[in-house]
Parts: structure tokens; sequence; C-alpha cells
């Protein structure tokens, strides 16, 4: 037997002593060539669709109107030259530097309230003590109902729930402009209450809600806005912009943005935050100069440290020790705050007075706050008759408190922390203590709340407590060779904040926060080192607060892989994939799919095989597409088409009245076209004249299919109402379906839609449930992602957290042999980290069946006449392409080379 050789290209020859292998593809098609294919296809298709937009947009310019046609012509020779991102995002600072001002405003006059209240109404001590807590009350209150009646997603600060949109999962119930409202309102009654809080989480959410709205509506212009992944890069603008109008700070509010919304950020989206925070800053100190009559933009806390010599390089020892303090007092506060929250979800007596009345448990906590700061009681020793900023101010002021020549100012602001009996150092200890303790209470409240604030104000009061006893100790300052360097404890608070508040928040942006609210860069070095240490610190103890959150609300965030731990190597997918798969094959039946859509109503998306034997993967189908294909099957619609006739036997339920009326299908169909004309001609009458409307109408009696419908209709003509017996509605597998389809079939109120009793209509849903599947008239994902079975945890990780997906398919030389989910990925992690990682199973290896050859596991092949144990099969190779390949090589493999051999 003998054979042309030069048939087959080189590299590809088999013995001459046996017959050529048959294979299906050609596989001396190189991989550059199926490219360059494709990518021609790609080229196409696009000149296509732009040709098809020409025509739309010359079709759309007839309806419009001359006004609209010139604003769009002023568009795009303007700002639309510039491009929208630019006019979005100065419009996003804009609104978010007035609502920042607003909420400033309210939160001023909520103190002034309380302030003139007990001042100038109350005269004795019981009147004044109900004074101070009468308008906090109300506030709470009404902040307590209007969350709960508006937009209960918005209690809480907003950034873990923003933090998991920005992972993948978009929650859109928390970015409705009723949160926005909740947010916006309920905000200022928190704070103005004199609650421990900050705005600065309240403020990222609705700035993060006011993207989504303006993305919605640029849309119309422009529909790059629909695209969810537009959508995340705004949103990480948005972060820069809450940051900014709160502190003022526009590079810390980017930087914080970059620190706190995704473990990947986009270099991209860099010059959107910068540009949208610029503005918001801007137009925030702006509206303080042109409504409030500021002499000029200032920054919000204003500190004049020494420049020349402003510290001794011994004291970054000191400060070394601050940011220790304050690591450790950051973890602490993390614990307390999940032991909190703990007990307040377990204990039993808690919860039913919070399900009784909603009320109660906000009523004690503003009444025992209100009573705390209360300036008769406690609220002497915390300076509680001066607002949140002037305490700040007084805190980072440049001089001490304990020496004996002070000025009439100075005086006056150590007035507020001194007492007949007491020191700063008890009143600064009992100002922390309030932060500490009760913004942690106040926090649980169902209301807006940020944790920022009362965080850096406990920092500022413990810096200031290290840095009044260091002067103590060293009065005349620190000499270093022959200078003299003078300790200032405005300087030790100003660190002491940004180290709380960073260990609070596992943060480095708050260093240049810092630098931007005070206009200080003396003391650069000693607060990033106090930060870092802070940061070291709180990160090997507890989870950031925003991270805490995240895990008591069970949000699907994926934590972050600790780096000292090795197993993050060691664990692969096939360690903590899920084996027990729920999948759809071809030649299923309509039977076999509604089934599955019923026993497993939580799974969105499908894996579609070609076989349950082999498993192949050929794409997936999203549940909705699943159900559309039921629809279409056994729905209403398709239903309808078989219109019911007297001549059945209605009594019956047999298959004979199925089959009748499938043989009514056709007919029904041409009536249901008859019906259309007659109304477009009833329009037409109406218009030419009754001489027409006379001839139609005769021209339509003669339709011999009409007067059949007519008969029909009369013989169908419902009965009075006392005579209509009892109907039993049948259950629908499928949810009610509103769609312009179905809707059309009832457009006509006076007449009567006939439809198949119940027995019928089970005898003929059962014969077209035994029907085969067609999938090609669903939406098919012909390329979802996939993993290999040795795909380590760290790059799983890596991935989910980069292209934000839910989950990916395990597959081996394209059979599909897992799934790994969020779920899973974040339970392999948080083992990972514990020290548990998940044991690898011993799984056996992949065989396809109908192949012998243990190299190549393709079953097209087919070699009846050979026996395999005479010959050794060799491998098929192209300069591109290397066939020979098994289940264990398949990770190093390009995806198109497998997806190649696949096909």
């Amino acid at each position: 037997m003998s054979f042309k050789r030069s048939n087959l290209p080189v590299g590809q020859l088999y013995d001459s002593r046996y017959s050529p292998v048959q294979t299906r593809y050609n596989y001396t098609v190189s991989i550059e060539k199926i490219h360059s294919q494709l990518k021609r296809k790609k080229l196409e298709e696009l000149k296509k669709l732009k040709e098809e937009e020409k025509k739309r947009q010359k079709e759309l310019e007839i309806y419009q109107g001359k006004c609209t046609r010139r604003l769009w012509n002023v568009w795009h020779k303007t700002f639309g030259k510039l491009g929208e991102d630019w006019v979005f995002l100065a419009f996003l600072g804009i609104a978010v530097a007035v609502i920042s001002y607003t909420i400033d405003k309210g939160i001023m006059m909520c103190n002034k309230g309380q302030m003139w209240l007990y001042n100038d109404f109350a005269q004795g001590l019981i009147s004044k003590w109900v004074a101070w807590v009468c308008l906090p009350l109300c506030l709470v209150l009404w902040d307590v109902g209007l969350t709960h009646l508006l937009a209960p997603q918005a209690a809480g600060s907003g950034i873990p729930q923003l933090k998991t949109s920005l992972r993948g999962v978009f929650m859109k119930e928390v970015l409705t402009f009723k949160v926005l409202l909740a947010k916006w309102l309920g905000i200022t009654a928190t704070i103005g209450s004199g609650m421990p809080l900050g705005k600065e989480g309240p403020l990222i959410h609705m700035s993060s809600i006011i993207v989504t709205k303006m993305s919605k509506l640029m849309s119309n212009f422009n529909k790059v806005y629909v695209n969810e992944s537009k959508k995340i890069e705004m949103l990480g603008a948005a972060w820069a912009v809450g940051v900014a109008c709160t502190f003022n700070a526009p590079i810390g509010g980017v930087l914080f943005s970059v620190e706190i919304t995704t473990a990947y950020y986009a270099v991209r989206n860099y010059w959107r935050g910068f540009f949208a925070a610029v503005w918001g800053a801007t137009t925030y100190r702006l509206l303080l100069v042109w409504i409030d009559g500021v002499e000029t933009i200032t920054v919000i806390f204003k500190t004049n440290f020494f420049v020349e010599f402003p510290y001794d390089p011994l004291e970054l020892i000191s400060f070394a020790i601050l940011g220790l303090i304050c690591g450790l007092g950051g973890s602490f506060y993390i614990s307390c705050k999940q032991l909190y929250d703990r007990w307040a979800n377990s204990n039993k007596v808690l919860m039913s007075i919070k399900k009784s009345n909603r009320f109660i448990y906000p009523i004690f906590v503003i009444l025992l706050i209100s009573t705390v700061t209360w300036p008769p009681g406690i609220g002497q020793f915390m300076a509680s008759e001066i607002a949140a900023g002037p305490q700040v101010v007084n805190l980072f002021s440049n001089f001490t408190w304990t020496k004996d020549n002070l000025t009439v100012n100075q005086r006056e602001v150590v007035s507020h922390w001194t007492t007949e009996h007491t020191s700063i150092y008890i009143n600064l200890a009992v100002y922390v203590w309030y932060q500490f303790v009760f913004s942690i209470i106040a926090s649980s409240l169902p209301i807006p709340n940020g944790s920022f604030i009362p965080n850096f104000r406990a920092g500022a009061a413990l810096g200031r407590i290290v840095g009044e006893a260091l002067y103590m100790w060293f009065p005349l300052g620190i000499r270093n060779n022959s200078k003299l360097a003078q300790i200032m404890p405005g300087a030790y608070a100003t660190v002491g904040a940004a180290a709380f508040a960073g260990a609070v928040t596992h943060t480095m942006s708050v260093c240049v926060i810092l630098f931007e609210m005070t206009s200080s860069i003396t003391h650069v070095i000693p607060v990033l080192i106090a930060v870092l240490i802070a940061n070291g610190v709180a990160r090997f103890l507890t989870p950031s607060i925003y991270d805490l959150v995240i895990f008591s609300k069970k949000l699907p965030y994926l934590p972050d892989l600790l780096p000292n731990t090795s197993a993050i190597y060691d664990v692969y997918a096939e360690d903590f994939m899920i084996t027990d798969m729920k999948f759809l094959h071809l030649g299923m039946t309509h039977r076999q799919l509604k089934d599955l859509l019923m026993a497993h109503k939580k799974i969105n998306v499908f894996p579609l095989v070609d076989r349950a034997g082999t498993m192949t993967l050929l794409g997936s189908v999203t549940r909705q597409e699943l159900i559309l294909l039921l629809d279409i099957r056994i729905g209403a619609v398709k239903r309808r088409q078989f219109l019911p006739s007297p001549r059945i036997d209605r009594n019956t339920d047999s298959l004979e009245n199925v089959e009748f009326i499938h043989s009514l299908r056709k007919r029904s169909h041409v009536t249901n076209q008859i019906d259309d004309l007659s109304d477009s001609e009833k329009e037409e009458d109406t218009k030419n004249g009754m001489a027409n409307a006379e001839t139609k109408k005769e021209a339509t009696k003669e339709n011999t299919s009409e007067d059949r419908r007519d008969e029909i209709m009369k013989r169908w003509k419902p009965v009075k109402r006392k005579q209509l017996p009892p109907l039993a509605i049948p259950k629908s597998p499928l949810p009610d379906r509103k769609c312009a389809a179905s809707m059309s079939h009832l457009e006509i109120p006076s007449l009567r839609v006939c439809d198949l009793s119940i027995g019928e209509q089970q005898a003929w849903e059962e014969e077209q449930l035994k029907l085969e599947v067609d999938f090609t008239a669903s939406r098919i994902d012909p390329a979802p992602f996939q993993l290999v079975e040795k795909t380590s945890l760290l790059k799983v990780h890596s991935l989910f957290s980069l292209l934000a997906i839910n989950f990916a398919y395990v597959t081996s030389i394209g059979q599909l042999v897992g799934i790994v989910g969020l779920r899973e990925l974040r339970r392999a992690i948080e083992d990972t980290n514990s020290g548990n990682p998940p044991k690898r199973s011993e799984k056996p290896a992949v065989r396809t069946p109908g192949i012998r050859t243990p190299e190549i596991r393709t079953p097209e092949i087919r070699t009846p006449e050979i026996r395999t144990s005479e010959i050794r099969t060799p491998e098929i190779r192209t300069p591109e392409i290397a066939i020979d390949v098994s289940p264990a090589d398949a990770g190093s493999m390009p995806m198109e080379v497998i997806r190649y051999i696949d096909e």
C-alpha cells in the first residue's frame, strides 16, 4: 500500500505501512491565519455597524427639531471636542461640593440652636438638661424614621457596600435616588445631634450615587456610559471627590480612593480622580468665600509650626512610640467594635426591644450621649460647649497648655480643657474615652454615619497628651550639639491623629490628607514613621473598619491574601472547586430544562456541554435566556395560537383534542392577520370618508375566515356573571411576563380571549415539553472564563480581583471538570490565611470515552481498522500547535490553542 506523501506537510507524515488517520479538521492552518480571519470578520462587522449608525442618525435628524439639532451641533463643536468625561467630572465635583456645604450649614444651624436653647431659653438645672437633650432627641428620632421609611440601605457608612460594588458585585439597591436623599438629610441630623460621628463615608456614598444617576443621563448622548466598566471607572473618581469635599484634600482623596476601592487600580482613572477632586475642593472652599464671607480660600485646620528647626532627630523615637501606641489603640478599637456588634446582634433582650419598637434603642443611646456631653456634667471635662471643628483646632494649637505665661487668647483655649478640679491630662483622657466608646455605640444605630472623624479626634487628643507630657519632662527642649529644639505638643497631636485614623482604616493616604488639612509639611518624616508603624501593627492584629463591616454583613468581597503564607502557591483550583455541577447538554428536553430551573433557582448561569459523558464545554447560558426558551415553547403566546373550538369535547382530556387544536393553528394565524388588516383599514376609513368605509366593510364581510371567527366568538359569548362557575386558575411554571408580544393579544377588552381548559393545557404542555431544546435560539457565551486544575490560589485570587468576575469554569483540555465561585474562593483564602489550607484531593486522570491512545484525547479521531496495541500513534504537529497534550500540561498552554483543539 503506497500513499502520496507530498499531500501531508512535513512533521505530520505517518509510516507508509499504515493508512493516515482521518481527522475532522485541518490542523495545518496556523494560529496567525485564524487570527487574521477573525480580525477581518471583526472589521467587516464594525464597518457594517458604522454604516447602520449613520443611517440611524440620518433617520433621527428627520424627526428632530431645529433647536435640538442646533444644540447638538453646539455641543459637538465646543465641549464635545474636549470629551464628555471632562464635563461629567466637573459637574460631579460641583454637585458634591454643594451637598457638602449644605451639610455643614445644617450642622452649624443645629449646633447654634442647641446652644440657644441651653443658654437663653432655659434657666434652672433641670430645664437646662431638657433644653440640651430635646433637640438631639428630635433629630435622631426623625433620622431613624426617615431612614427606615425612605431607604433602609442608607444606614451606616456605605463604603463597604461600595467596595463590594467595585469588586464586581454591583449592588444597585444602595445606589438609588432615595438613598441619596436619606443620606443627605440623615447625615445632617446625625452630626447635628452632637454624636461623635463623621460625614466622610456618607459623602463618598452620595458622590457614588450621583455618578450612577449621571451615567444614566449621559447614556442618552453617549452609549459608553451604559457599560458597567465605565461606571466602575467613574466610581473611583467619586471616592476622590467625597474625600476632597470633606477635608479639602484633593490629592489625599485620590490616594484614598486608590487604597480603598479595589485591589488593582487602573492608571487611566488617575486623571479622572484628580480632575473631579480639584473641582470639588475648589468649589467647596469658594462657597465659603462667596456665601459666608470668608476672606480667602484657607485650609480647615490651620497650623503655624516652626519651620527652621521643627523637631530634633531624637524626637523620632518618641514619634515612633506614639505610632506604636496608636496602632495598638486602633486594633483595640476594632476589637471592641466587633465584640459590641456581636453582643448587640446576639442579645435576646436587645433584639426583642428592637423588634418591638425601632425607636426605643435610639432614644436610649441619644439620651445617654447627650447626658454625657451635658456641660454641667461630664461634658465640662471634654470641651462640650464648643463644636467639633474648633475642638480639633485647639488640639492642633502650637503653644504649650501647661506653661505659665499664656496670652489672653491662649488662656481662653485652655479654659475649655481644664476645670477647677482637673488638669488638662484628665480632660484629654476623658475626651479620648468619649470618642472611643460612644463612637462605637453611636455607629450601631440604623442611621447614616462615618467612623473616620471620631478616630481622628481621639488620635489628636492622644498625641496631645504625649506632647504635653514630653514638654513637662523637657521644659527647655532637647539639645542637639549647640541647637535647642523646643517640643511642640501640637505637632504630636497631628501625628497622633494621622496614626490613629490610619490604624483604623488601614490607609497611608491619611498622611497626605493631614498635610492638606493643616497646610503644614514640616513634620513629614514623623508623620510617615508613625503612620507606617501604626498601620503595620493594626494590619497584623485586626482587619480595617470597612472589612469588619463586610465580614459582619457577609458581603461578597474577597479578603486579601497574607504574603507570609507559602500555602498560597501550593493550593490549586482543583483543591477547592465544585465538582457536583449543574449543567446543560445538547439534546436535553424542555422537561429536563424546566426541572433544572425549578430545582436550582439561585443559579443564574449554567454551563453548556455537548454530552454528559464527554463534558466538552461549549459555552454558558444565563437563566433569563433559558426562561425565554421555555416561554417560547409553552408560554401564553404559543398556547393562544391554538384557538379552542366548540367541536372539542371539553369534558375529556384525551390527546385527540390536542391534535385537533394543532390542526387549527394555521387557521388562527390567518385570522389574526385579517384582524390586523381590518384595524388598519378602519383608520384609513376615518381619513378618506364614509364612502370608502362602506366599501371596505363589505370587502371584509366577504372573507370566510372572518365569518368563521365571528361564529366562534358568538358561540363562546360570555354568560351572565351570576351563572359563571368558579374558575380554577392553573399555576404556570414560569413567571408572569408582561412583554409587548403577550399584551398585544389583550388590546381588545370587549372580546373574550379563548384559552385551553386545565386538562387540555396540561396535555398540550406535556407534548411540548417532550421536544428537544434548540439552544441556537438563545444567546450563548461561547468563551466563558476558564481555569485549569493547576491554577494556583494566588493566580485565581488575582484574576477574580482584576477582572471582577464571580465564577470561572475549570477545564481540562476543553472538558468541564469543576466550577470555582466567589464563595469557594473566599473560603479557601480564609482557610489558607488561618493556617489550614484546603486538602488536595487525589483525582483520577481525566479520560474521554471512545479514545484508546493516552497522548491524544480528542474524540473525533477514529482508527477502527488498526489495533492500538500493535502500533504507536505518533503525535500530530504543526509549527504552531502541538496536539500531543496531556491534562497535566494543559495549564501551560494558551487558551487559543486549547479552544482550537477542542473545536
